[in-house]
């Protein structure tokens, strides 16, 4: 166990915790550790964003930095929760594994995936930061990514040439507003076939619709495309 880092995590955790700036006398006094460690702390936390230093009144306050990561992490959790029901039932309707990706920084992180019962899987591992042009899901967000005369922007590989998998997404927005991120399709590249694209994307425009009218799911036909 790295007792430097507990130390440093109790520190920044307290500053984070307090009802407003706090000096270095104050966290000493409830940390029971020696100044110098506490200010070579929050001078760590400063220079990596984290915390904001008042050199007039010596004050350390958590910065915004830290507040849009806990909007993150809530936001991937209620977005995971409404979802999965979804992609279980899209799952079980398509053979293939059903997967929600979110933007990350420059990046695509797939947060969440629903494994078909009936078939053999491929997938994207969660929580991984993937290039945006290196999967499906970046592609439909991408202002370059092609249109379906039915169902708009998406995104298509056939043959990761290093996964060996096929990947369908659209893009996850309600009305005009910009995407939140997207849901899509994963599976081995063998099992892809030009036919299966149109009923593929009729089955994930079906959850882009559910997701935001509040409807159950398993309201719908299932595509078992060879």
């Amino acid at each position: 166990m790295d007792r430097t880092l507990l130390k440093g995590l109790d520190i920044f955790e307290r500053v984070i915790g307090a009802d407003g700036p706090v000096q270095i006398a104050d966290l000493a006094r409830e940390t029971g550790l020696p100044k110098s460690n506490i200010h070579r702390t929050l001078s760590t936390l400063v220079a990596a964003g984290y915390v904001l230093h008042d050199p007039v009144e010596r004050r350390y306050s958590a910065s915004l930095k830290v507040a849009l990561l806990g909007q993150s992490v809530t936001t991937r959790t209620r977005y995971r929760e409404a979802l999965v029901p979804h992609l279980e039932d899209l799952a079980r309707r398509t053979d293939e594994t059903a997967s929600f990706a979110l933007p990350s920084g420059a990046g695509i992180v797939v947060i969440a995936n629903a494994l078909p019962v009936r078939s053999l899987a491929a997938i994207l591992p969660e929580n991984q930061t993937f290039a945006p042009q290196d999967t499906a899901f970046g592609c439909a967000l991408a202002a370059e990514a092609p249109s379906h005369p039915a169902h708009g922007a998406y995104g298509l590989i056939t043959d990761h040439p290093q996964r060996h998998t096929f990947e369908i997404a659209l893009p996850l927005s309600l009305d005009a507003n910009p995407a939140l991120g997207a849901i899509g399709l994963v599976g081995p590249a063998s099992r892809y076939t030009d036919d299966r694209l149109a009923p593929l994307l009729d089955a994930l425009a079906q959850l882009r619709a559910r997701a935001f009218s509040g409807d159950t799911p398993g309201a719908g036909k299932p595509e078992h495309a060879a």
